[in-house]
C-alpha cells in the first residue's frame, strides 16, 4: 500500500474504539471466570485434601451400630482410614485446652461426650470435595448428632459453579462470536474503503500478498490491542476479585502471579482471532479488483502523495 495499513483504521476510529474496548471486555471477563473459578476450585480441593472431616456420634452409642458405621466409611474409595476417638480422649483434650477448673465448672463429664470418627481422605487429586458432600450426607443419620466439614459458603459456591458455569461459558462464547463479526465488519468497511487504491496497485503489477497483508495487520493490531485492554483491566480488577473471593476460599491464595497466564492469552488470544479475521478478510472477492474504478476515485492518493 502507499500509506499505513492503520490510517484507514483512523478514519473510523469510533468503530476501531468501540471493536477494541467490545473485545477486550469479553477477553477481560472470560479471563476473570476462569481466573475465579480455578483459583476457588484450586483452593476448595486443597483445602478438602487437607481437612480430616469428622463425625459426631450419639454419647454412648451401641457397640453394633458404631462399628457398621465404622466398616460403611472405610468401605468408601476416597477413605484412607477411619479414626476412633473415645468420649475419654475427647475429655483429656478439653481439660488440657480448657482447664481442668474450667471443665468441673462448667460440670462436663466424659458420658456426655460423642464419638468422634475421623475421616482421613485417600490420595486422590480432584474427588475430595466428594468426599465431603458424602459425609455431609451422614448427618441425616439418627446416630450421627453432627459432621465436622470445610465452611459451608465454600462448598456453596463450587456447587453454585458446577451449575452456573456451563451458562456462563456458553454465554460467553456467543458473545465472543459477536466480538470477532463486529471486527470482521470494521475491516470489511475498511478494505471496501480502500478498493480504488487496491486497484490501482493491481494495475501496477502489485502481488496479492502485498495486498492482503493491509487487512491482515489491521485485524493484527485491534486484536492485539483488545488483548492488552484485557489484561490492564484483569490487574485492575485483581485486588476485587481476591476480595470476592477471600470469603469464599479456605486458602486464599490468588495472587497477581496467578493472573500472568491468563494476561498473557489475553494477548495472545486477541491478536490470534484478529489476524484469523484479517486472513478471512484479507483480499477483495475475486472479481472486485476488475470492477471500473470509479472517476475521481484517486484523487485523494494523488493529494496525499503531493
Amino acid at each position: 500500500m502507499l500509506r499505513s495499513p492503520l490510517i484507514g483504521l483512523g478514519a473510523r476510529r469510533i468503530w476501531t474504539l468501540g471493536v477494541v474496548l467490545g473485545l477486550g471486555a469479553l477477553l477481560w471477563w472470560g479471563g476473570v471466570v476462569w481466573l475465579g473459578s480455578a483459583q476457588l476450585r484450586q483452593a476448595q480441593e486443597g483445602g478438602a485434601g487437607h481437612y480430616w472431616p469428622a463425625v459426631y456420634v450419639e454419647a454412648q452409642p451401641e457397640e453394633a451400630t458404631l462399628e457398621a458405621l465404622i466398616a460403611e466409611l472405610e468401605g468408601w474409595s476416597r477413605v484412607s482410614a477411619v479414626h476412633r476417638r473415645e468420649p475419654a480422649e475427647s475429655m483429656k483434650v478439653l481439660k488440657q485446652r480448657l482447664g481442668e477448673e474450667e471443665v468441673r465448672r462448667m460440670g462436663v463429664e466424659a458420658a456426655m461426650l460423642p464419638v468422634i470418627l475421623e475421616v482421613e481422605p485417600a490420595v486422590m487429586p480432584g474427588r475430595s470435595m466428594e468426599l465431603v458432600a458424602q459425609v455431609a450426607a451422614l448427618e441425616v443419620r439418627e446416630e450421627v448428632v453432627a459432621v465436622d466439614l470445610p465452611e459451608a459458603r465454600a462448598l456453596e459456591a463450587v456447587a453454585a459453579w458446577k451449575v452456573l458455569g456451563g451458562g456462563l461459558w456458553a454465554g460467553w462464547l456467543l458473545g465472543l462470536l459477536g466480538g470477532v463479526l463486529g471486527l470482521g465488519g470494521l475491516l470489511w468497511r475498511v478494505r471496501e474503503d480502500e478498493r480504488a487504491e487496491q486497484a490501482m496497485l493491481e494495475r501496477f503489477g502489485a502481488s496479492q500478498v502485498a495486498l492482503s497483508r493491509p487487512t491482515l495487520v489491521r485485524g493484527l493490531v485491534v486484536g492485539a490491542a483488545a488483548g492488552v485492554a484485557a489484561a490492564l483491566a484483569t490487574v485492575v480488577s485483581l485486588n476485587a476479585l481476591r476480595g470476592a473471593l477471600e470469603p469464599l476460599l479456605l486458602d486464599a491464595t490468588l495472587g497477581a502471579g496467578a493472573a500472568v497466564p491468563v494476561m498473557m492469552l489475553q494477548v495472545l488470544g486477541g491478536g490470534l482471532a484478529g489476524a484469523l479475521a484479517g486472513w478471512v478478510l484479507r483480499r477483495p472477492q475475486r472479481g472486485d479488483s476488475k470492477r471500473p474504478v470509479r472517476e475521481g476515485a484517486l484523487r485523494p492518493l494523488l493529494e496525499w502523495r503531493s
